[in-house]
Order: structure tokens, then sequence, then C-alpha cells
């Protein structure tokens, strides 16, 4: 919401939760000082004064919405996880749920903005990319589209800050518990694996998450098996002929520190190639590239506003 609130195009008028329904957002958060006052979600009938519609809920829980909002014509922007897998059965393999909408699994454009073609700006349903597979299909899909690497050969070392882990409070996001340490989880068994491997034209991934003592930003190491020789100067120029058109793109000239996009919606990118192995290095901020920002930037394109509308804002740097 912050986001948006420097959107000229956009205006805010309906937010839905559970348990703090009936608060006035402001006073939930007092930096965004909006008066709009928060509805309860399970109470919320069909909105139908509104042009496109968020999704922010965990696996399962936008099944009853999504195709009443797209009846009516309301563009959705799903943030969750439930149409981002084209395979109803891969999906409840990884999620443990029957798909209640699998007609919208066909539909849902996945949200990357930069390799979705013209495809994103015509799109109803979007799928928003998870945060991890979004830092890391930056930095593999330029050179797997080129030719350049072994599709069976891709390893992603994915570090992210606490909020990436959401707001419930838990023992392994306690304070005391990581403020000093670094932790890995999920080891070859997260379920953002079958969502990057979906993209990958039948490559597979070896992914490891690992926790950060710090609160927002994702460093993803990819470590890539190069398919012919290339100098560094091809590698540099496959990413920068990738994301010519992209405005939130940058290739930077020593590996990226998270703190450089923190607050940003921009992707830093960097590439190093020695003999066969190449090692590609991005850093975004999860909660705005890996959530809300790449969906404002999704919904940008689906109305023809200007793709950096509302996400131009500079790095919080320190």
């Amino acid at each position: 919401m912050s986001l948006l609130a420097s959107h000229r195009s956009t205006r805010v008028v309906r937010l839905a939760g559970e348990s703090k329904a009936g608060s006035r957002i402001g006073d939930l958060f007092p930096h965004l000082d909006s008066p709009v006052v928060l509805e309860k979600l399970s109470d919320v009938p069909l909105w139908t004064d509104v042009d496109v519609v968020f999704f922010a809920l965990p696996a399962g829980q936008s099944f009853a919405l999504v195709p009443r909002y797209l009846e009516q014509g309301t563009v959705v922007i799903d943030l969750g996880p439930d149409y981002r897998l084209k395979d109803p059965e891969l999906y409840r393999r990884v999620y443990g749920l029957e798909h209640g909408y699998p007609e919208g699994l066909a539909q849902a454009v996945y949200g990357l903005p930069e390799w979705t073609a013209d495809s994103l700006d015509k799109a109803r349903l979007v799928a928003c990319p998870g945060c991890f597979p979004t830092g890391a299909l930056m930095g593999i899909l330029p050179f797997l589209r080129a030719g350049h690497i072994r599709r069976d050969m891709i390893v992603v070392d994915g570090k992210s800050g606490i909020t990436g882990a959401g707001r419930s409070l838990t023992l392994e996001t306690h304070f005391p518990e990581i403020s000093e340490g670094v932790l890995a989880y999920k080891v070859l068994d997260h379920r953002h694996i079958p969502e990057m491997e979906q993209c990958l034209d039948g490559g597979k991934v070896t992914f490891v998450p690992h926790l950060m003592p710090f609160n927002r930003g994702i460093l993803s190491t990819i470590y890539m098996v190069l398919e012919h020789p290339c100098s560094q100067e091809e590698i540099d120029r496959t990413i920068d002929e990738s994301y010519r058109e992209s405005p939130f793109v940058r290739r930077v000239s020593s590996p990226p520190n998270t703190m450089g996009v923190r607050g940003t919606n921009n992707v830093h990118l960097y590439a190093k190639v020695r003999e066969n192995r190449l090692v590609v290095i991005t850093a975004i901020d999860n909660l705005v590239r890996g959530a809300a920002g790449q969906a404002i930037q999704a919904m940008n394109r689906i109305f023809g506003f200007g793709e950096q509308e509302g996400l131009t804002r500079g790095a919080l740097f320190p």
C-alpha cells in the first residue's frame, strides 16, 4: 500500500484481512496515514467498485474468490502460490491441497515482467512469482535462453532476510535464535523448486535457502556450467541484451549487496566466468521486487501505465 500511495493513477479503496479487521489501516501502520478500514476477509462480499484486486493469501484460500472477480471483469493479481504451478497434480503434491480452480491455472500469466513478452499486457489473472524464484530466474534465464548453460547443472544458494518468513511469530525467527547466526532450511525440499523448474524448459535446480539475520532482501548466488566457452564480454553482453528494455535491472561491476536494492523494485546482477564455470549473483528486495513491487509492475503493464509508476523510490541505504 505504501507503493500505491505514490502511484498517480490508482487509489486504494478497499482492504481486507482477518485478525485486525475493523481497524483503520493508518492506526495499524502509522506510516501509511490512510483512513481505509480493514474489512473482515471472511465476511467480504464481492467488491464491485474496484478495477483490480490483489490477493496475498496462504495456499488454497483464494479459490472461492478469484473466479467470481474474473467473471465480473476485475483483474486479479495474486501474490500467493495458488496459480504459479500449471499442473494441478503438481500443485497437490507441493501444497497438499486439491486445486479448487484448475481452470485458472491455464489462464494465469506468470508475472515475471521481463520474461513474459506481451502476454502480461493482456492478462486478467496474474500469478506473481515467489521471492526466491524471482531472484534466481532473473539470473538464470538470460543464459538458459541464449543456450550458454547446461540445464541439469544449476545450483542456487539463496539467502533471505527474516521478512521472507512472514509476520507470524516462530521460534526460528525469534531475535535471539537468528540474530547472530545463519540457518539453512528445507534443503532440496523447498516449495519454490518446482516453480523455478517450471520456468526452465526442463532444467533442474539444486536449491538451498538460508535464513539471514537482517530484515529484508534476497541474495542469490547461482552456479552454472557452460555448454561452450564464453568470454566475460559475451557473458556481460548476454545480460545487457536480455534486460535492455527493463528500467529495473542493472548489471553491476562487483558482487551486489542487498542494501543496494533495499526498498526498491530493482535487480542488481553480477556475473563472473572462469573456464566452463559461470557464477551469477542477484540482489533483490523480497518485499518489493519479490512481492508487492513486481505485482504493481504487472498492473502497470496491464493497464498501460508507465512501467515505473509507483516504483521509482531510491534504495534505503544505509
